[in-house]
């Protein structure tokens, strides 16, 4: 069983490589993590080309004002999996 772990993040490079840090060490491997983006951030693409032992997707959309949910249900249509685990 596959598993989309959604994380909705602006701006906050430092705590999402936290978490990715932790999912990193779970034991359940069959998850895909999607990065779902409250904006279109260069350095946050550039961060998440460096990150290697998962599998990350990236949505994104134009950082126009507080739209999180909106960012999650980018995320949950680029999801793959049979359950959807949200972080923020």
């Amino acid at each position: 069983m596959k598993v989309s772990v959604i994380i909705a993040v602006y701006k906050d490079i430092q705590s999402l490589d936290l978490i990715l840090q932790a999912l990193k060490k779970q034991t359940y491997t069959n998850f895909e993590v999607i990065v779902a983006e409250d904006n279109n951030s260069p350095a946050m693409a550039e961060y998440l080309k460096t990150v290697e032992g998962l599998e990350i997707l990236h949505t994104f959309q134009d950082d126009d004002g507080v739209r999180k949910s909106r960012s999650q249900n980018n995320g949950i249509l680029a999801s793959r999996g049979e359950y959807l685990i949200f972080i923020d």
